[in-house]
């Protein structure tokens, strides 16, 4: 690795300036840029939850928000055929009709994202090397892919994001780092590296308080990954990951008939994936000790496991079904814990100084579990997902989905739709949605108040 970077570092310093020039100085970059303008109104209806702080809820119980957003993404080629560059930045704002929570609040309304800086060098034919701030490459799955072996926490504003047609975030999170790759027509191989480059010390905020290094670099990790395309009908894969964590998964991809295809993935980990309450911690704080910590990530073995198919119709609308499980998710007892000791912490005592350390413990223990989540992380073990891209007329695409935690029945489903508005302009799109987290106040989707909310929005590509 050493070697190739050198030999990047000796091919810029040797190349002409005359050859950089359409590159460095922005004119390729503008000539190849995309701009999308980015405009959406939602509303966030929440009932009361279970966490009270001051005696008050800390969320407020309906918000209207406006967010705005511009992505410019480019290219250019610093060397023809041999070194490219390429970015993609986002800059964002909200603001809220009514004041937020004490759940909610953000010290930032506005916000600059760097999700994408790479640069790559064609070693050969066959060899490639990618260095910048890289997005990771996706799994199988869209729930959860346990071969998604490095994560990265959510770095967008806690209470609003904008949403795209694959029903995710608009701009997802990305570390520093360096992939060296090989492929040809029967494999293809790969080694990332991401260096550690800071350290989280303020778990009780959330992720999106955090530094963009604390966000995507907290951790060292080396990633070797292999698949085969050797074979008609199925793509099997391997990955290794080194470094703080050590795992290794498995998967692959078969295709049936040219409409349906089948798919798992399964990772096994040395320890834990996420931070879990600690008992010991749970127990000393019952008995007014205070501790200064709750949860943790032990040296417990674990194992994930995915599986699903998809099917696509001949007007090529596609259904989807997917079965995750993980072993370190909270079993009923565990969870039953959690719950006990937030009611524990919701018992008001009339004695000021003790109430006050009796919020700042909530306060820690929503920013821990709504990090997990941040992280791509689920907390329980069983989860059923189903979901479809449907083809409507006038080239509408309506997107429905439906997450089921099998363990405590609680729900997370909504419904994207998006079409370009050709009428006003080939440039425009229209999108909106609805969404519902539903179950029981003790349950994982309503844990912090059964949500229903919806959002439209526009997106103008320049």
């Amino acid at each position: 690795m050493k070697r190739v970077l050198a030999r990047v570092a000796l091919v810029l310093s040797c190349t002409p300036l005359s050859l950089l020039a359409g590159c460095l100085s922005g004119t390729e970059v503008a000539q190849n840029a995309t701009v999308t303008l980015y405009e959406q109104m939602s509303y966030a209806g929440k009932q009361t939850s279970p966490w009270q702080i001051n005696g008050k809820n800390p969320y407020t119980r309906n918000n209207v928000f406006n967010d705005a957003g511009i992505n410019i993404a480019s290219n250019c080629a610093v060397i023809d055929n041999a070194l490219n560059l390429d970015f993609s930045l986002y800059g964002l704002t909200w603001y809220g009709a009514r004041p937020l929570g004490e759940f909610e609040e953000e010290d930032r309304r506005s916000r600059v994202i760097l999700e994408k800086l790479r640069v790559m060098y064609s070693i050969s034919d066959q060899v490639q090397l990618e260095m910048g701030k890289l997005k990771p490459k996706p799994g199988l799955f869209f729930l959860r892919s346990p071969a998604d072996l490095v994560s990265q926490y959510y770095g967008g504003f806690k209470p609003t994001r904008l949403y795209d047609p694959q029903m995710r975030s608009a701009y997802q999170s990305s570390s520093w780092a360096a992939t060296l790759s090989a492929d040809d027509r029967q494999h293809a191989l790969s080694l990332s590296v991401v260096p550690k480059l800071s350290t989280i010390d303020k778990r009780y905020l959330s992720s999106s308080a955090w530094s963009d290094n604390q966000r995507g670099n907290s951790s060292e990790s080396w990633l070797l990954s292999y698949s085969s395309h050797q074979f008609r009908d199925h793509t099997p894969g391997v990955r290794v990951l080194l470094g703080d964590s050590q795992s290794v998964a498995f998967s692959d991809s078969v295709t049936w008939t040219p409409q349906m295809t089948f798919k798992g993935e399964m990772a096994f980990h040395r320890g834990q994936r996420w931070r879990h309450l600690s008992d010991r911690q749970r127990q000393a704080l019952e008995r007014y000790e205070f501790p200064s910590s709750l949860y943790s990530a032990e040296d417990k073995p674990g194992v994930e496991l995915a599986v699903g198919g998809e099917y696509t119709t001949d007007n090529f609308s596609l259904f989807g079904l997917e079965y995750y499980f993980q072993s370190e998710g909270y079993s009923r007892a565990q969870w039953q814990k959690q719950n006990d000791l937030l009611r524990f912490l919701d018992a008001r005592t009339g004695y000021d100084p003790l109430d006050n350390a009796f919020d700042s413990y909530k306060y820690l223990m929503s920013s821990e579990i709504s990090n997990t989540g941040n992280k791509g992380m689920l907390q329980r073990k069983h989860y059923l997902n189903g979901w479809a891209s449907l083809q409507a007329g006038g080239q509408v695409a309506l997107q429905p989905y439906m997450v089921l935690n099998l363990v405590d029945a609680s729900t997370l489903a909504g419904l994207h739709v998006s079409a370009p508005l050709t009428t006003l302009s080939d440039n425009l799109e229209a999108f909106g949605g609805l969404y519902a987290a539903l179950g029981g106040a003790d349950s994982e989707f309503a844990l912090f108040g059964e949500t229903v909310g919806m959002y439209v929005g526009l997106k103008y590509y320049l």
